[in-house]
């Protein structure tokens, strides 16, 4: 007998537009710093794929610039220092000469160091980003890069873009006596220390600000989105953990030189 040809194999359909795996949605750069405080689970997935941090680190440099020079000519530096340095232990010890000579020379360093907030917002990033990357890549086998992390730190400080324009709305409501710079806002606990208690104490309770922790919660979420293998829960204990050894360090430290 005669093999009858086979008829022939259908042909698949192709795959319609919907089927296709999708690219990722890419966001620009304002829906990316709005989405930080709106939507700040889909702006750190755009920011992980996509790192940048210097347009926050900028942002928040040129704010607090602007803060800086408000604060220069509303209030002046001297105020604090003289402030500082009066309710000092070592105080006592000095002479009328020797506390005014400390008093200029702090209220230059003071000018100096709050024009370098650029400089030092960078390094910070710099600094919290490496120690992030330990936490989390070298303890809990995350394999986040660098540059994803500095944006994620970056973009997590938008917050204080907040502070510095409600402190700035502070600081000309209250006469210049009354603005304390170290304490500017009342979203701390410091806020509720007595004025005389010891220096290291209300350093320590001005560490737990409602501002730290919600950038705390962003960086947590923004580790979180970059390494899905690293719960919310775990991505937040490696964030407090060195943020809390660092309190501890400060308040031992303001307590030794206060």
């Amino acid at each position: 007998m005669t093999p009858q040809p086979q008829p022939p194999e259908p042909t698949p359909p192709p795959l319609s537009i919907e089927s296709q795996p999708s690219a990722p949605e890419t966001l620009s750069e304002m829906a990316r710093l709005s989405g930080v405080f709106l939507s700040p689970r889909k702006a750190f997935a755009d920011i992980a794929r996509r790192p940048r941090w210097l347009i926050p680190v900028l942002l928040l440099g040129i704010v607090s610039a602007v803060f800086i020079t408000a604060y220069s000519q509303r209030v002046g530096w001297e105020r604090i220092v003289r402030q500082q340095i009066e309710q000092s232990a070592r105080s006592d010890s000095m002479s009328a000469q020797q506390r005014e000579q400390a008093i200029a020379v702090g209220t230059a360093i003071a000018k100096s160091a709050g024009y370098g907030q650029v400089v030092i917002a960078v390094i910070a990033i710099v600094i919290i980003a490496a120690v992030l990357l330990f936490m989390t890549n070298t303890l809990m086998g995350a394999e986040i890069r660098f540059a994803s992390m500095m944006g994620i730190v970056s973009y997590a400080f938008l917050p204080n873009l907040l502070v510095s324009a409600l402190s700035m709305l502070v600081m000309y409501l209250k006469p210049p006596d009354d603005f304390d710079l170290r304490n500017p806002l009342m979203f701390n606990a410091g806020a509720f220390v007595a004025s005389d208690a010891a220096q290291w104490l209300k350093a320590l309770a001005a560490s737990f600000d409602l501002f730290s922790f919600w950038i705390i919660a962003l960086i947590a979420t923004g580790v979180s989105t970059a390494a899905p293998k690293i719960s919310f829960g775990k991505a937040l204990t490696a964030v407090v953990f060195p943020w809390a050894l660092f309190v501890g360090i400060r308040a031992a430290a303001t307590a030794a030189f206060s």
